[in-house]
């Protein structure tokens, strides 16, 4: 069947854009998957490093799509030719685009239309935003084409954050090791343990793990670490590898003709050895 996963947290700067990356790029790359990268993000940075962006014209702020390589003015002409993901919001349909990574299709953020949904008012929200992104997954044009489908969420606990919830089978929380960023695990397991118990048994959420990211080998991090492994909330729930605050993962940003994965640095790359550690680690995990 296919897996959903979502890397959820509820404040900025903990690598979930770069932990949606690595998902998407160790299931395409190295388990030869085919994958939609999703991003319900307005800050748009997942969508960014796969496509060329263009600033919004209209509302002068936030990205918009860039104008899809399939559009044909003549065939199309109630298209503008710019697809995202939040136009599922308007009852409109979606076009994927095509990345410069094979097995990866992504659908990417339009900043203005996702922070319009983000703030409809709370008797539209379960309608017109909560159970979209869900409804949309769910049908078999979407499931007979991927194998995994991988959403970047914002940094909040707003509607999109709930829509991809709702919509995954499995959540991966990234986080730092700093006292900010343990409040806000226990903010994403509240969520998590209400969809829980929202869900029959025969559509589960899984908490797949929570990931220690941007490490730094300093007794700060280290003892938030241990005090996560041994907690009785949390223990269960950590992954037992760290993905390390490396000038590379910037690095691979830099286009050229187009980044550069961190599966294809040399084998004995330590960032490589890294990612392939954890992402293989949370890969087992969903496909027991």
């Amino acid at each position: 069947m296919i897996k959903v996963i979502a890397n959820a947290t509820n404040k900025g700067g903990e690598g979930k854009t770069t932990m949606s990356i690595l998902l998407s790029e160790y299931a395409a790359l190295v388990l030869k998957k085919k994958v939609l990268a999703i991003d319900m993000d307005p800050q748009a940075n997942f969508s960014k490093y796969y496509l060329n962006l263009e600033y919004d014209p209209i509302h002068k702020s936030g990205k918009i799509p860039p104008i899809h390589p399939e559009y044909n003015a003549k065939t199309d002409p109630r298209w503008d030719g710019r697809s995202s993901i939040a136009d599922i919001f308007y009852g409109e349909g979606v076009s994927p685009y095509p990345s410069c990574f094979e097995n990866i299709e992504v659908l990417p953020a339009n900043s203005n239309k996702l922070q319009e949904a983000e703030a409809v008012t709370k008797q539209d929200v379960l309608d017109k935003v909560h159970l979209r992104l869900k409804n949309f997954i769910s049908l078999p044009e979407v499931r007979d084409t991927y194998e995994v489908i991988i959403i970047d969420t914002p940094p909040s606990k707003g509607p999109l954050t709930i829509a991809a919830i709702k919509a995954c089978s499995h959540m991966v929380i990234p986080s730092q090791m700093e006292e900010d960023s343990i409040d806000g695990i226990y903010g994403m397991l509240q969520l998590w343990k209400q969809e829980s118990y929202m869900r029959s048994e025969n559509d589960p959420i899984t908490l797949v793990g929570i990931l220690a990211n941007k490490f730094r080998d300093v007794s700060l991090h280290e003892g938030f670490f241990d005090h996560l492994s041994t907690m009785e909330a949390t223990k269960n729930f950590i992954i037992p590898h760290k993905i390390k605050e490396r000038v590379v993962y910037g690095e691979l940003r830099v286009k050229d003709d187009r980044p550069k994965s961190v599966f294809e640095l040399p084998e004995k790359h330590p960032a490589r050895i890294e990612c392939e550690t954890a992402c293989k680690e949370i890969m087992n995990r969903i496909f027991k």
